[in-house]
């Protein structure tokens, strides 16, 4: 007889994401952790971002640890519940105010408790600023945050590099937006940097250099070009 908690074949079933394993984050390579980033944090995480080129927008570094945070959280126990807790979030302000609480930072934290590693996701801003100057209601505009979300930085440092804190990171992100049912992740990297191959090996198809996103599955309007020298990668819901 299989042991409780067990799936045929001996292996452990994947756990659920819940806003307190997130904080308290996953275990990392050499042990390490995984984690949501915390207040007074956002100096070694804009670093890190430098090297990705992406900028971590002060609204969103002044939400680490905070209240606006809690919505995506609260979705990770279920779609219906993050709806119910993004709805005063969405009524209350523009789409441009709500969008640092609607944002994802990640940190890979070493055993010493340095950070070594971050991950940056965030509302896509591309897709809604379109949708805007198209003239969508303001409830449609609101719904996208519910379907796409944008990878705008992954990096590790130098010294961390080779170990997989990239990999982790990166597992992460994409299980807390499967868990929360988005049906798009997508993101960009430099032509010719490589990391198309290391995107496809993690579950991502990387566009051809310069092709443009098509969002029609989305019943969207129009699509996503990527900046100049940059390349595409997307992640549909499978």
């Amino acid at each position: 007889m299989a042991k409780r908690g067990k799936t045929r074949g001996g292996s452990t079933p994947p756990q659920p994401v819940t806003g307190k394993r997130v904080i308290e984050g996953w275990h990392g390579p050499q042990g390490g952790r995984i984690r949501l980033a915390q207040a007074g944090e956002d100096a070694a995480v804009q670093a890190l971002m430098d090297t990705a080129g992406a900028r971590l927008d002060r609204p969103v570094a002044d939400q680490f640890g905070g209240e606006l945070a809690v919505a995506l959280f609260v979705g990770l126990s279920g779609r219906e519940a993050w709806i119910k807790a993004m709805t005063p979030l969405l009524v209350q302000r523009t789409y441009l105010e709500a969008i640092p609480g609607l944002s994802l930072v990640l940190v890979a934290e070493d055993k010493d408790g340095d950070i070594v590693g971050a991950a940056y996701a965030l509302p896509p801003m591309p897709i809604m600023n379109g949708a805007h100057e198209q003239g969508f209601p303001p409830a449609e505009l609101m719904s996208i945050p519910l379907a796409v979300a944008k990878l705008a930085g992954l990096s590790v440092t130098e010294k961390a590099r080779g170990a997989g804190w990239a990999t982790h990171l990166l597992k992460r992100t994409v299980q807390i937006y499967e868990q929360l049912d988005l049906l798009l992740l997508y993101g960009q990297f430099p032509v010719g940097s490589g990391l198309d191959r290391f995107y496809q090996q993690r579950g991502f198809t990387p566009l051809a250099p310069q092709e443009k996103l098509d969002l029609e599955p989305l019943s969207l309007p129009f699509g996503i070009d990527p900046g100049p020298g940059e390349q595409l990668f997307v992640r549909w819901k499978r």
